[in-house]
């Protein structure tokens, strides 16, 4: 039976091979049964197999399905040539004419008006009925022989999820690396233009120099914002301590620069991807700082769970409530970031208060 079903399996693919070399028709293979281990195993797989039983039922109608093409090619083909040749034996016939119905042929001109109508008819209908014998058989092999629809749409589910996680690894392999040049390069420099004025002013302080002095004081200080500026803005990447120590350490941190208590519990062991993790340091950044901003809270907390393949994320705290995502808007920016890595996000927030923002998501 296991050889059966490898030789079943085989011709699909010697048909997929024939219908793709005569007319360019495409018919991915579909899935084989595993056909290697116990025996018992292997004949139960073959036999819950739907594409080993779509085989079976597409040679079942092959058969006689090719048997009746063959005899419609050669009635269409092989009838009408007797009549076409009409006129080269009618005489041979018994009483030396040929009934046709109505039209009996008992000379040449009759003979040769049949031919040519015929022939004419011939040369019209023969191809139609050919292609549409055709057509016929890729129909049945386009039925039998592709894979299912639902098949067809899993696939299809899978390549898009895939290439969705590898565009969101690349956004967020860009932020990375836009992180650690503005932390290398645009913020070395701006301390190194700060630390430069610095001693500059030194120099020129006592100097009866008062006019440039000011000019160097407020060059330094517009350095400093500037280092003040680019410092939050890379923490908002994806901050150093995020890729070394995880989300507790980056959290904690940025709870500690926040003008209200927030109250940080991460318990995710094992850690989750670099994505996942850099996605979820960035949401918890945008809510708390939503909460600093607008939400007049005297408290705020962070819980983040991981269970299974799922992350799981709680922002709350007591202000006002009232929060919502319009199109555009801050919060729905971070559903649509979540969204990226198969999560959701969940918004409760009444007048009065408290927020709760919930966040699930997947972990790799």
């Amino acid at each position: 039976m296991i050889l059966a079903g490898w030789a079943l399996h085989l011709l699909g693919d010697a048909e997929r091979y024939r219908w793709a070399a005569i007319c360019e028709l495409d018919l991915p293979a579909q899935p084989r049964p595993p056909l290697s281990g116990p025996l018992l195993a292997s004949v139960a797989a073959l036999a819950r197999s739907r594409s080993s039983w779509r085989l079976v039922a597409y040679f079942a109608v092959l058969v006689p399905w090719s048997l009746a093409t063959l005899f419609g090619i050669v009635l269409v083909c092989g009838a009408p040539l007797a009549l076409v040749l009409l006129p080269t034996y009618y005489t041979q016939l018994l009483y030396g004419e040929a009934s046709l119905g109505l039209i009996t042929v008992g000379d040449l001109g009759t003979a040769l008006l049949v031919s040519a109508v015929t022939l004419l008819l011939w040369a019209t209908l023969a191809p139609l009925v050919v292609r549409g014998l055709l057509a016929a058989h890729m129909l049945l092999a386009r039925t039998v022989l592709a894979l299912p629809r639902d098949v067809t749409l899993a696939q299809r589910v899978e390549y898009l999820t895939e290439s969705r996680a590898r565009v969101v690894d690349a956004a967020e392999a860009e932020r990375r690396r836009i992180e650690r040049d503005l932390h290398d390069g645009a913020q070395q420099r701006l301390v190194a233009m700060a630390m430069t004025l610095g001693r500059a002013r030194s120099r020129l302080k006592g100097s009866g120099q008062d006019a440039v002095l000011e000019l160097v004081d407020e060059a330094r200080a517009s350095a400093q914002e500037a280092i003040t500026e680019l410092r939050n803005l890379t923490r908002g990447l994806h901050p150093p301590v995020l890729t070394d120590r995880g989300l507790d350490a980056a959290l904690s941190a940025v709870a500690a620069r926040l003008p209200i208590p927030v109250d940080v519990d991460v318990d995710v062991d094992p850690r989750p991807s670099t994505t996942v993790e850099g996605i979820a340091y960035f949401v918890v950044t945008e809510a708390l700082t939503n909460v600093a901003k607008h939400a007049r809270a005297q408290q705020a907390w962070v819980r983040i769970r991981r269970c299974g393949d799922r992350l799981a994320l709680t922002i709350g705290d007591d202000g006002v409530g009232g929060a919502k995502a319009p199109p555009g808007g801050g919060l729905a920016g971070l559903a649509d970031r979540v969204s990226g890595v198969d999560g959701r996000l969940c918004i409760t927030s009444p007048p009065g208060g408290p927020t709760l923002i919930e966040v699930d998501m997947q972990c790799v």
